[in-house]
């Protein structure tokens, strides 16, 4: 089984000890600190229209600015934008709108429906048969806080209140106290040579961390991960799907008291895969240029659950939550917690999500939780589960 993104991205949660950094900083004007953006100009009307609160410059962390990143890095390079709830940095290639892989419809009508959102904030775009930097930049702006609203109105947010006395360590950003960093580069060394510089630690493959004295979950990764499966923009947004996804939940109320690792990866899973299947994080295939290329058949896990649970392959829903980490499950976990959170998030969203914010901020156990969540033990919800498993139509994928 190729190399498990999982055990690459879940293994580091740092607390970084740095200065802090005022996040007040001047907005910034087209090409200062960075190469100019042409679709925005980097004026405050085009600006505000696209939902942005600015350009470059701006901290990225505790101990770091977007310019000491540039520096690093190398000038012109990374297109920065900062969000109403994200802080990200982006350097992609070049890619073209046509393609050959397998995915390519798939792909071309979510990119039509996103270049369609994004002309709304962007009116300069009109039907480009090339990404580039600057405009796969917006696209994942656009894909981050769209994620964003998702995740918050899971939790319901808005009635279900979360007051700072109802939580421990709360901040404006689902818990955290400075909106999360992505950083998406096009080499590894790129991303090997900041991890060191900032992070404390050298990581060219894709790493999730907490930066606790900037009190911000963050994410990178390189066009290059996993034999450049990454450098395809279907397959990458998916990753950063998953993976930001993660730092959402696990930062909510707090990121000190973690989600179970079957429900954290289950969520992410159900959130990647809504916007393709193809791409599951535990498997990366090395070959997929898409010119003729075997594609792994590993992901169509909707017609392999049925079957699973059917000859009773998956261990019993105890031992899957007794499980305390991610970085030990096989393919048979990955599918189990997905089926499980996809069940759950069809037929009982409200209580799977009541279940998040108890876990996350009650301090009571997951048995307990899921009962007052749910009105009943977990034995009861996974015979219920299994039922609907295996009663499942086959989807052609």
């Amino acid at each position: 089984m190729p190399q498990s993104v999982t055990a690459v991205t879940g293994r580091a949660w740092t607390c970084i000890l740095a200065i802090s950094l005022a996040t007040s900083a001047p907005a910034q004007k087209s090409g200062a600190n960075g190469f100019a953006d042409p679709y925005t100009g980097g004026k405050p009307k085009a600006l505000a229209k696209a939902g942005y609160v600015r350009l470059a410059p701006f901290p990225f962390g505790g101990s770091h600015t977007t310019g000491e990143v540039d520096a690093l890095l190398g000038k012109d390079k990374i297109a920065w934008i900062e969000t109403k709830h994200f802080r990200l940095g982006c350097s992609l290639s070049a890619t073209k709108t046509k393609s050959r892989a397998p995915w390519r419809k798939e792909w071309a009508a979510s990119l039509k429906r996103e270049l369609a959102q994004l002309k709304k904030r962007l009116p300069g775009i009109k039907k480009p048969k090339v990404l580039d930097t600057w405009l796969r930049a917006h696209l994942f702006a656009l894909r981050l806080e769209s994620l964003y609203d998702d995740v918050a109105a899971n939790l319901e947010l808005g009635r279900r209140g979360d007051k700072p006395d109802e939580q421990t360590v709360v901040g404006p950003y689902l818990g955290m106290t400075e909106k999360a960093a992505v950083l998406l580069l096009q080499k590894r060394s790129d991303h090997a040579r900041y991890t060191r510089a900032y992070h404390g630690r050298e990581m060219g493959d894709p790493i999730r961390l907490h930066d606790g004295h900037f009190d911000c979950m963050y994410w990178g990764a390189s066009e290059e991960t996993a034999e450049n499966l990454f450098a395809k923009d279907f397959a990458l947004h998916t990753h950063v799907v998953y993976n930001v996804a993660h730092n959402l939940y696990s930062g909510y109320r707090s990121f000190r008291r973690p989600l179970p690792a079957w429900l954290i990866t289950g969520l992410c899973h159900w959130h990647a895969r809504q916007v393709s299947p193809r791409f599951p994080t535990h498997d990366r295939p090395s070959d997929e240029d898409g010119g003729g290329s075997k594609h792994s058949t590993f992901w169509k896990w909707d017609e392999r659950i049925g079957g699973l649970v059917k000859h009773d392959v998956l261990e019993s829903m105890d031992k899957l939550i007794d499980r305390s980490t991610s970085h030990d499950f096989g393919v048979e976990q990955h599918m189990h917690a997905w089926s499980v959170v996809a069940y759950l998030a069809e037929h009982h969203k409200a209580e799977l999500f009541r279940f998040v914010h108890l876990v996350k901020g009650s301090g009571v156990s997951q048995r307990d939780a899921f009962e007052q969540a749910f009105g009943c033990e977990i034995a009861e919800m996974e015979a219920a589960w299994q039922k609907n498993a295996t009663k499942r139509k086959r989807r052609r994928s």
